[in-house]
């Protein structure tokens, strides 16, 4: 029972991509969508694979911006290694959240003297690709809102999308105030009563110094949209690689939303239900099931050829530990103050 109860998380998301697949797998006409995927043109391919390159420079300099608030300067391809090898490991550890871990792990070894400021800035560098995400998609599905609510399963995921949009922008604004708020003495003396809370004090400090660089947070925001319009770009490309030639914006629509609910933690790394939202969503634009499996197929195909790039980085990486300037303490005001 204790082995069922600690992973019953895992269990469950493998049951949903098992149960997704197997709906796919009956629904997929697989000698259509071999020929399919055989025919496809692969100087588009090559053009969608290079498409991915500006988003791990974008989100390298974006995790590099964040460091910096706390006074850790990596050099730029310090960075970018440490990036590459969390794309690699997010190919075996169920998805970008493992790549994640393995990014925490890294950063923290090379800056010992910052694990839990170095660590919070890695998910907030996920956060703030996400509200990007979801800014960007609400603003290109505006337009297209009566086709993408045009039929009960679209118009149930469309409005999850909007939620969550919704969610993540207003979490981000109380997030800014965050460090106000905890001055309050009621609010600080409950902070300190909670349970453990003697071992957050380093991430508490963390929160506030992040939440107060509201400039460098607006413009790793605003930063990370074009690695949106270049993954859309990315999709396009293999569109065009199966001569598929849909409205750019209206797929652009349907690949924020798409990757925005892919990212929820209900599947094994969006397996299964990326399939089931690209067929049930490209189905809007008039492209049959198969072409829509191919495209998926294809895509995740792709994404995973990058996070094997990452291979070499990891085996080459060579360890450094990196120390702070000695002018920059880490401050602890909700627990030191009175």
């Amino acid at each position: 029972m204790e082995f069922l109860r600690r992973r019953i998380g895992i269990i469950l998301r493998t049951l949903v991509s098992v149960l997704l697949i197997a709906w796919l797998i009956r629904k997929i006409d697989w000698v259509k969508f071999w020929n399919i995927v055989r025919t496809a043109d692969v100087h588009w391919l090559i053009a969608a694979f290079i498409c991915f390159i500006p988003v791990l420079f974008i989100c390298s300099w974006r995790w590099r911006m964040l460091l910096n608030v706390h006074g850790v300067r990596l050099r730029f391809w310090r960075v970018f290694e440490l990036n590459m090898i969390g794309q690699f490991f997010s190919a075996f550890l169920l998805g970008t959240t493992g790549g994640d871990v393995i990014k925490i792990f890294y950063v923290a070894r090379a800056v010992p003297d910052r694990k839990a400021a170095v660590g919070f800035t890695v998910v907030v560098d996920r956060v703030i690709g996400m509200i990007a995400l979801l800014l960007f998609g609400a603003a290109i599905a505006i337009p297209n809102i009566q086709l993408l609510i045009s039929r009960h399963d679209t118009k149930v995921y469309t409005v999850i999308f909007f939620l969550l949009a919704l969610a993540g922008v207003s979490g981000s604004i109380l997030a800014c105030f965050g460090p106000a708020l905890l001055q309050h003495p009621a609010i600080r003396s409950l902070v300190k009563r909670l349970p453990m809370a003697h071992r957050g004090v380093s991430i508490f400090a963390a929160y506030e110094k992040t939440a107060r660089a509201v400039g460098i947070n607006v413009i790793a925001l605003i930063g990370s949209i074009p690695s949106h319009m270049c993954i859309v770009l990315m999709g396009w490309c293999i569109l065009q690689a199966l001569g598929l030639h849909p409205a750019l914006l209206t797929f652009g629509a349907i690949m924020a939303i798409v990757n925005m609910l892919i990212a929820l933690p209900i599947s094994i790394a969006g397996l299964g239900v990326r399939e089931v939202l690209f067929v049930t969503f490209l189905g809007l634009i008039g492209i049959d099931p198969d072409y829509a499996a191919a495209f998926s197929l294809t895509y995740f195909t792709l994404n995973l050829g990058w996070s094997l790039v990452g291979g070499p980085f990891y085996f080459l990486y060579r360890h450094e530990t990196h120390a702070p300037p000695p002018d920059v303490a880490q401050v602890e005001p909700i627990f030191s103050k009175p």
